[in-house]
């Protein structure tokens, strides 16, 4: 019984456990020089680092430009000034906010509590008495196929979080529990829990063709 070689799991006959094969495949890991699995903007493993650093930092610089990264990244920035501009109070919440440098491979990534900090949603939005968590994804190809995606990375844990699926084309949304039970995302303008303003709404759709549009 072989182990994970990213997060030391058990991995049956193979190198990696299968949540981390689909972050292989989606480029987010990749091989240290060692043979190690490690998050693909670095250089080196941690344990690479460890013993390569020369005391002049002790953090690892990302060397390596990671597309989806950038994108996810900007997905989200649309989204929250969307919120903004439609009168909702938009508060970053997220694991790289609330809890930075737990994604690093040395720190748990199993476990209940574990599975909630690595998923928590992006943001918490508010207006008046309504609170929503929201968790936005890009996908250049216009779908999110919600089971297939947390089959391979564990179930969510946030089933009242809000998906905003940004597109090049669309900004959609649905929530997990519903995206869960099959139900196809709703274009944001017609979802009948926000009040939303469709020529606001447009104007970030349009943001999302000019920078997406050749991807």
């Amino acid at each position: 019984m072989a182990n994970c070689k990213y997060c030391n799991d058990p991995s049956g006959t193979y190198e990696l456990c299968r949540e981390h094969y689909y972050d292989s495949k989606e480029g987010t890991i990749d091989k240290c020089k060692c043979g190690q699995y490690k998050d693909s903007e670095y250089e080196f493993c941690i344990e690479c680092f460890k013993k390569n650093k020369n005391g002049s930092s002790s953090e690892r610089k990302k060397v390596k430009v990671n597309d989806n990264s950038i994108k996810g990244r900007l997905a989200e920035a649309i989204v929250e000034e969307m919120f903004l501009a439609l009168g909702y109070r938009v508060f970053r919440f997220g694991m790289e906010n609330t809890v930075p440098g737990f994604s690093d491979r040395y720190l748990p990534k199993t476990g209940d509590v574990a599975n909630q900090v690595r998923k928590m949603p992006d943001f918490i939005i508010v207006k008046e008495s309504m609170i929503a968590f929201i968790e936005v994804k890009y996908r250049t190809s216009g779908e999110f196929d919600f089971n297939e995606y947390y089959e391979s990375r564990g179930k969510y844990p946030y089933p009242n979080a809000y998906f905003i699926l940004v597109t090049p084309k669309h900004i959609k949304i649905q929530k997990a529990e519903k995206l869960e039970a099959g139900e196809k995302f709703q274009y944001l303008g017609n979802h009948k829990d926000f009040e939303t303003d469709k020529d606001i709404i447009l104007q970030y759709i349009e943001f999302c063709k000019k920078f997406f549009g050749q991807c």
